[in-house]
């Protein structure tokens, strides 16, 4: 089967590339990325998908690829693993020069051919591309619904890859009408969406700049199309392999979306809140498939409140219904979650000592840390950290929305959590916050990254403030990649998830809390170490890491992942192209102080 390639789409194929090979220092093409800015390191394992932003996803039969480390290609990860392979001639991968990898579309240079390599997802479950001469694509491993078709277009290739749970008939019908798709089209439509997001601040790092970009491209793919039972768009940690939506981690991809399209931003969080129960318990973990049965931290109202704030709108329904899907959630923790049990039903919820305790390791969000070696029943500086800032929060919002009493109520609650906090989690003697197993009981000796969430939440003194502080600073937290998740000279420190590793989110709450004590200069430097290092790595692999090494050395995909990696397992490697990373870089870049 032959086609003629127009002149009118040569142009139009040689208009978008010069736009992004242009020098430097001249203006950006129509679409509003220069060279310099856009996201083009390609490297093993960065995810590529279809966007719910562009058109329909399905979660219920996902096709979802990553890229392979040992050549230009994409694994995708259906029930046999098929590989879409391009073949490029000696030098291989050398012989080409990136001029975009994003996370739904490769666009590749080539010294022989005026017009370049082109990879990209048009629908769901179809991906379609033009190879240059002396290129070639073959499907390796198969898959019972999978199906690839060539198309010659002069001395070049044009081909279309689609998989269809109906089987191969079907999804060759498919590719077969995915090949009259305009390679030309899809190269515009898609750097349209780069066009339309914001930019790196004047005189930004070059690599910092493309690597905002990056960022933006991860929030995207992370995005699913409405569907049933989710009536909105909704988002995922990582479309593979997680693939669900995450509650907590729901509320800091908010901080990104919301530079993005604020409306997204509130629609993320209104998914999460759909699936709330009539207790106010809300899942960790939400789909079109089975909800899960624990929860995950409260942050919930601290986010929509980020997403409230900075619509220049002041969106009251939607703070209105923050309002009463968080309080019903904070509520239910707050009843359920309680140290030494349920209060009394004509007691508050304040009554006794408000110390609080995880369910489990795994509702924490901090699964692996040895925090919960011994178990999780002790009082956690972390859950009264959130509670303590989800109250007022709950303060703040009742306050816009002129409920007086409920403002009031709220307030003394999270004056009562902190101020239990203060007394019982806080060992004067070491000047840190710890967990303990009782009121007053033994403290469990861990230097955890959440002794410092008492910053952010606003529950330390002053005096705490400054101690915590001199420990950040120390040799025990002031890494090559600070902050690590346990102190680096902490017996139990491994470098492995929630056990050492440096975490973006954690880095956000903490640099957001030196900044509401007045360590301005802390809180920069952390948020520079913290950038560079999500910059480095990306520059590297081409990816933005679920955590990072906190000496700086060791690269995000070969760190241990709740032990060490095995292949096939659920632990094999970090996770790729994170979304909640890519929302703080995001925040942090654009927004260095709220």
């Amino acid at each position: 089967m032959h086609t003629m390639i127009s002149a009118a789409c040569l142009a139009a194929a040689c208009g978008v590339i010069l736009s992004l090979v242009v020098p430097a220092e001249a203006a950006a093409g129509k679409s509003g990325l220069a060279m310099e800015t856009a996201p083009n390191v390609y490297g093993g394992g960065i995810l590529f998908a279809y966007s719910g932003l562009d058109g329909k996803t399905s979660w219920t039969e996902p096709c979802v690829a990553s890229t392979t480390a040992d050549g230009l290609g994409l694994k995708f990860h259906l029930p046999r693993d098929p590989v879409l392979s391009i073949r490029l001639p000696a030098p291989g991968l050398a012989s080409l020069e990136w001029q975009l990898v994003t996370n739904d579309l490769i666009v590749a240079k080539v010294a022989w051919d005026s017009l370049p390599l082109v990879v990209g997802f048009t629908a769901s479950n179809v991906v379609v591309g033009r190879l240059p001469p002396s290129c070639r694509v073959v499907l390796e491993g198969g898959d019972p619904g999978a199906a690839l078709m060539r198309n010659s277009v002069g001395d070049r290739t044009q081909f279309a890859f689609v998989y269809e749970a109906k089987g191969a008939k079907a999804a060759a019908a498919t590719a077969a009408q995915a090949l009259s798709v305009s390679i030309d089209t899809l190269v515009e439509a898609r750097m349209d969406f780069f066009a339309a997001v914001p930019k790196a601040p004047e005189n930004t790092d070059p690599l910092r700049a493309k690597t905002l970009a990056k960022a933006f491209s991860v929030l995207k793919v992370n995005v699913y199309a409405p569907e049933p039972p989710i009536a909105v768009r909704w988002t995922t940690p990582d479309r593979w392999p997680e693939r669900d939506m995450c509650l907590w981690t729901s509320a800091f991809h908010a901080l990104g979306l919301m530079h993005m399209d604020i409306r997204l931003a509130k629609e993320a969080l209104g998914a999460v809140y759909g699936f709330q129960k009539e207790t106010g318990f809300i899942p960790h973990r939400m789909s079109p498939g089975q909800p899960s049965e624990i929860s995950q931290p409260p942050v919930l109202a601290w986010a929509a409140w980020q997403a409230y704030t900075f619509d220049k709108m002041r969106d009251r329904d939607f703070l209105k219904r923050s309002f009463d899907a968080t309080q019903r959630h904070v509520t239910w923790f707050m009843k359920t979650h309680r140290l030494d049990g349920e209060p009394p039903p004509e007691k508050p919820l304040e009554h006794g000592t408000p110390l609080y305790a995880w369910k489990s390791a795994e509702e924490s969000g901090a699964e692996n840390s040895p925090r919960f070696d011994g178990g999780a029943q002790f009082a956690a500086v972390d859950l009264s950290a959130y509670l303590a800032s989800e109250c007022w929060m709950l303060q703040n919002m009742a306050q816009q929305l002129s409920f007086r009493e409920l403002a009031k109520t709220w307030g003394q609650r999270g004056d009562a959590i902190a101020e239990a906090a203060r007394k019982q989690l806080w060992d004067n003697e070491r000047g840190f916050f710890f967990d303990r197993k009782a009121p007053d009981g033994e403290f469990i000796s861990v230097w955890s990254h959440t002794g410092f969430l008492p910053l952010w939440a606003g529950i330390a003194t002053p005096e705490q403030a400054k101690r915590l502080r001199d420990h950040l600073v120390s040799k025990k937290f002031w890494t090559a990649t600070p902050v690590p998740s346990v102190a680096r000279d902490d017996p139990t420190y491994k470098n492995d998830m929630w056990r050492g590793p440096a975490w973006a989110n954690v880095n956000y709450l903490i640099i957001r809390g030196l900044q509401r004590h007045g360590f301005a200069k802390e809180a920069a430097d952390l948020r520079d170490l913290t950038l560079s290092a999500v910059a480095e790595w990306y520059g590297k692999t081409g990816a933005v890491h679920e955590f990072y090494d906190c000496d700086g050395k060791t690269p995000p995909p070969e760190l241990d992942r709740k032990g060490p990696a095995v292949p096939g397992s659920a632990n094999w490697r970090t996770i790729s192209d994170y979304n909640w990373t890519a929302a703080i870089y995001a925040d942090l870049l654009l927004r260095p102080k709220p």
